[in-house]
């Protein structure tokens, strides 16, 4: 038996997250015959959320990191926490052959960590990572799943990443060659490469009623925007071409929504359809009713998707749905490289609409053709995935 502890995302208000959560655990479930998992979150588990995961989902018993590393520290030394909760939480963690955090996108400067301090930069990766620290105290094997590294430029970033390469992780596997770098360069230490976990998210096709243009929109790209179009501005015109050239309905698939009000996918989506022209030509799928995995179906059931976030894009390709992408990083071409369509992508640097539409109408034409080339590129991405899981799932 192996018993895997994992943490770092969550399974609700973010597609990201439960894509992680299920990947990880259909890999889990091919490197290793006999195996427990356990997840625990920082907030309370919401029942739609985790209705389709097959394991049991926790939430953190601490709200303070340096409560949950004292206590942790005086369990290593056979002082037992007086909450019972606090308790099985940490006897989970000493219980567990391997723990594994499965967040996305790390040390990356385009995000603003404030001014440097070299003890602002420690604490802010063990706070992060607290317990993948406290694995590593406790002598488990303490892995970093598949995730995009970089681009690490800031003082901030270099500490903090090279800390946690040689202080917290015993495996650490990038999503891209150029992730790779970013690490190897700080750290000289080697990790692995491997296609996100995301990729073996299962889903189930369902009938096509109609057919329908899925679009992923993302209040993300809209922070990282270079172009001297706006982002909203491109989107709207894209809708409004899509429905006189093709007449197919147009849905916008938030991949992020809040629950405090500020501002998200959902309100993105809300923006660009009060800028239309016919309000009737989208809707915006409500993503609060359904699971995860019924979000893959609906995106699996598209013609095609023009996406600009990362899980909507691996969703859409692990399904054979081709995607277009409007991107700011470079985890997308290397997401596209791995099926054959590295063709399909415009940069956040120069976007404008005539060139997103010219660019949507050849990718239309060609959606069958590429249809198949992302079948055949498939079963290659699995692989890779899987070899590289013995890695991060197996003692």
């Amino acid at each position: 038996m192996t018993k895997i502890l994992m943490y770092g995302v969550m399974p609700e208000n973010n597609f990201g997250g439960p894509s992680l959560m299920h990947g990880a655990r259909e890999v889990i479930k091919n490197v290793n015959k006999d195996y427990e998992i356990v997840f625990y979150q920082s907030s309370r588990p919401v029942d739609i959320a985790i209705k389709d995961m097959e394991f049991p989902v926790y939430q953190i018993p601490y709200k303070r990191i340096h409560e949950l590393l004292i206590d942790a520290l005086k369990f290593k030394y056979g002082f037992r926490p007086k909450s019972d909760e606090k308790y099985k939480f940490l006897k989970e963690i000493k219980s567990s052959d391997i723990v594994a955090n499965l967040f996305g996108i790390n040390y990356s400067s385009n995000f603003d960590k404030g001014k440097y301090s070299y003890v602002r930069a420690i604490k802010m990766v063990i706070g992060k990572y607290s317990i993948n620290f406290i694995a590593k105290m406790y002598g488990i094997k303490s892995v970093k799943c598949t995730a995009s590294y970089g681009p690490i430029t800031s003082k901030m970033d270099i500490v903090g990443s090279k800390f946690s390469v040689n202080r917290i992780f015993d495996v650490m596997v990038a999503r891209e060659n150029e992730s790779k770098k970013q690490i190897e360069k700080v750290s000289k230490k080697e990790i692995s490469v491997s296609p996100d976990l995301a990729n073996v998210m299962p889903y189930s096709r369902v009938d096509k009623e109609e057919q329908i243009v899925g679009i992923s929109i993302s209040h993300q790209v809209i922070r990282q925007w270079n172009s001297n179009e706006k982002y909203i501005d491109c989107i709207v015109n894209l809708v409004e071409h899509i429905y006189s050239f093709t007449g197919c309905k147009v849905v916008f698939i938030p991949n992020e929504i809040s629950m405090d009000g500020s501002y998200s996918d959902v309100h993105v989506a809300e923006q660009i359809k009060f800028l239309l022209k016919t309000e009737n030509l989208v809707d915006i799928l409500d993503v609060t009713n359904i699971s995860s995995k019924e979000l893959k179906n609906k995106i699996a059931a598209c013609e095609v998707v023009v996406a600009s976030r990362y899980h909507s894009c691996v969703a859409s390709l692990s399904s054979g749905v081709p995607v277009l992408v409007v991107g700011w990083h470079y985890k997308y071409e290397e997401l596209l490289d791995l099926y054959g369509q590295r063709k399909w992508l415009i940069s956040n640097e120069n976007c404008t609409s005539d060139k997103l539409i010219s660019m949507f109408n050849e990718f239309w034409y060609k959606r069958e053709e590429n249809r198949m080339i992302i079948k055949e590129h498939f079963p290659s991405v699995k692989e890779n995935l899987i070899n590289v899981g013995k890695e991060m799932f197996c003692k």
